[in-house]
């Protein structure tokens, strides 16, 4: 014979029953301190219901605010990082297109015929006039045979002929432009170091590159003496 035990409330009053399971004699008891467990709960509950005090607010803005502050210094300074890797990158892309139109043009510059490589900014030449010239340009027979004048206008570059001028596309230069090119010598042979600096009109980004080559068609002594700088007549 098993016996049942259930917890009611009667009136108020926390009441446990005694009852067999053959269906004997109930006796209901009742529960110790059944009525102070109550008022505690009410009580209980009342004060977890109280609301948030100004003081936690303030407390919580705080913290939020120092996170927040600290979410934005670490937000900001990857931003950073992100634009001078972008421009770093953009301009080794600007730079190598440049280096490799000049440096490939004076590598195929003819040297048949007494031609000459003259390397300035004052060569008095009928076919292209000395105001057309600009500081570190370089004048030379092409692979064709042309007559051409490398030089930078309105931070560009250009290749000006006798006839036509050849340039490349703004939008290739990735809001980069020209601020200096240096053509020069590297030794008394045919080695030719070109050297550019370039810099974004939007950020300030600068950055400079250079790079040799080997005028490949100028190859004895006396082809040598015709790759001059300054104020030189090139002759055909």
């Amino acid at each position: 014979m098993g016996r049942s035990i259930t917890l009611t409330r009667i009136h108020g009053r926390l009441v446990w029953s005694d009852r067999q399971v053959c269906g004997f004699a109930v006796t209901d008891h009742d529960w110790p301190g059944g009525q102070k467990m109550d008022i505690h709960k009410k009580k209980d509950f009342a004060e977890d219901n109280r609301g948030v005090t100004l003081t936690e607010m303030v407390v919580t803005f705080a913290l939020i605010g120092i996170f927040m502050a600290a979410a934005v210094s670490v937000i900001t300074s990857a931003i950073m990082t992100h634009s001078e890797l972008t421009a770093s990158m953009y301009a080794q892309s600007v730079g190598e297109m440049l280096l490799d139109k000049v440096t490939g043009e004076l590598a195929a510059a003819r040297a048949d015929e007494g031609r000459s490589i003259l390397l300035g900014t004052t060569a008095e030449m009928p076919e292209i006039q000395e105001e057309e010239l600009y500081d570190n340009s370089a004048v030379f027979y092409d692979r064709e045979g042309r007559l051409t004048a490398c030089t930078i206008e309105d931070g560009m570059l250009y290749f000006v002929y006798e006839d036509s001028q050849w340039a490349l596309d703004p939008k290739a230069y990735m809001g980069f432009r020209v601020t200096q090119m240096q053509i020069k010598r590297r030794n008394d042979k045919n080695i030719i170091e070109v050297s550019f600096k370039i810099k974004n009109l939007k950020t300030g980004f600068e950055y400079g590159t250079s790079r040799c080559t080997k005028c490949y068609n100028f190859k004895t002594e006396s082809d040598f003496q015709r790759i001059t700088d300054g104020n030189e007549i090139l002759m055909p």
